[in-house]
């Protein structure tokens, strides 16, 4: 096989399949990047029997073929070519591929075909379609309240609940809660629900191209969602089990409605949290009353921080409360507008609801103290 490539387009070919492709040049699985030139195209496939990732590029194709080329310095290697022009040569009795560019030639092994793990498309049966940038914000808003920890998987995964027009996504540690609703550029198919791992979420969004335009297909199965987007198709197992009945979560009633404005508490927090961190739990106090909340963090052996501002109260004042202050952190940093509003209740989950952006919902649950 001899093909010609242009080397940024090769690059971005590469960069897109290395995700799936077997890093480790000892293991015993027959993995790395499978390339198929053929009618003037070319598709790059990799697949780690957990995700499975193809593409196609644009290339001159002089002799038809394939290879499986097993090395995970490859891609990088190839950006490190000079010119703009390269070439790509195998010879099937070689155990070798070649690229050339200018003066530089680099030589890859390569593996068996037969034994490559083929990336399977799914039958497009369960499907909707949304704007990428619409997922990759949602996914932005959404992943970072699921659990770190690795002993309840279903907890690290973001939960897709796609319905009609409508397509949600949730995200809890059990101790918090981020959800965010999207709407489709037309009805789903069929009703889905499914967990997917936040990590493999996070690379489809770095894949997801950022034309204001473009579109992700999403599709699913029982054990499998898949998103197709541009040239290339992405399929990742799913995270199996029962995930909870987050709109459950969400309170409905509240004991104190807190508006404060985003900048002001934000900066309030960051006054806090130095002390905060070194707090047993991490914990922030709040105490809510006559249109002012103090805010503040202390413990005998380390010091005490301590900030008040004003807010718009309503409800059943006064009210004091704890929270994990890096909770509260992060829902800040992912907040808008001018304005935040926080629904409490006396012994239960606070709902921070958005100025902006009413789908976009965060609860979090008090903690003891002092």
């Amino acid at each position: 096989m001899k093909v010609r490539f242009d080397k940024n387009i090769l690059s971005h070919a590469l960069d897109m399949v290395q995700r799936a492709a077997q890093n480790k040049i000892t293991s015993n699985t027959n993995n790395g990047i499978l390339i198929i030139a053929k009618d003037n195209k070319v598709t790059l496939q990799a697949n780690d029997y957990t995700i499975g990732i193809k593409t196609t590029c644009d290339a001159i194709v002089e002799e038809e073929g394939d290879v499986v080329i097993a090395s995970p310095q490859m891609p990088g290697m190839i950006r490190l070519l000079p010119g703009n022009e390269v070439i790509m040569e195998n010879d099937h009795r070689d155990t070798l591929c070649h690229f050339k560019a200018g003066s530089a030639h680099y030589r890859f092994p390569t593996r068996s075909y037969d034994d490559f793990p083929l990336v399977e498309e799914m039958d497009r049966v369960n499907v909707c379609k949304l704007r990428c940038s619409d997922f990759i914000e949602t996914t932005r808003l959404v992943s970072y309240a699921a659990a770190a920890e690795k002993n309840n998987p279903v907890f690290n995964g973001i939960y897709f609940e796609i319905k009609g027009s409508v397509f949600a996504m949730a995200a809890t540690n059990t101790h918090r809660l981020a959800t965010k609703d999207m709407s489709l550029t037309m009805p789903a198919t069929s009703e889905g629900r499914m967990i997917v791992p936040s990590g493999i979420l996070s690379d489809v969004c770095k894949l997801l191209p950022v034309e204001e335009d473009a579109e992700v297909e999403v599709s699913w199965a029982k054990s499998h969602a898949a998103f197709t987007f541009g040239n290339t198709y992405f399929i990742t197992n799913l995270i199996s089990g029962q995930y909870p009945d987050y709109h459950r979560v969400i309170p409905s009633r509240f004991d104190v409605e807190a508006v404060f404005n985003l900048k002001e508490l934000s900066d309030a927090i960051r006054m806090v949290s130095p002390i905060s961190r070194d707090v047993s739990y991490n914990t922030v106090n709040f105490n809510f009353d006559d249109n002012q909340v103090e805010i503040y963090a202390e413990d005998s052996d380390i010091g005490g921080s301590e900030v008040s501002i004003p807010a718009k109260l309503s409800g059943l004042l006064p009210l004091s409360i704890i929270f994990n202050c890096s909770y509260i952190e992060d829902i800040l940093k992912h907040s808008t507008g001018d304005t935040i509003t926080l629904h409490l209740m006396n012994r239960g989950p606070m709902l921070v609801e958005q100025e902006e952006d009413k789908n976009y919902k965060y609860v979090v649950t008090p903690m003891r103290g002092k």
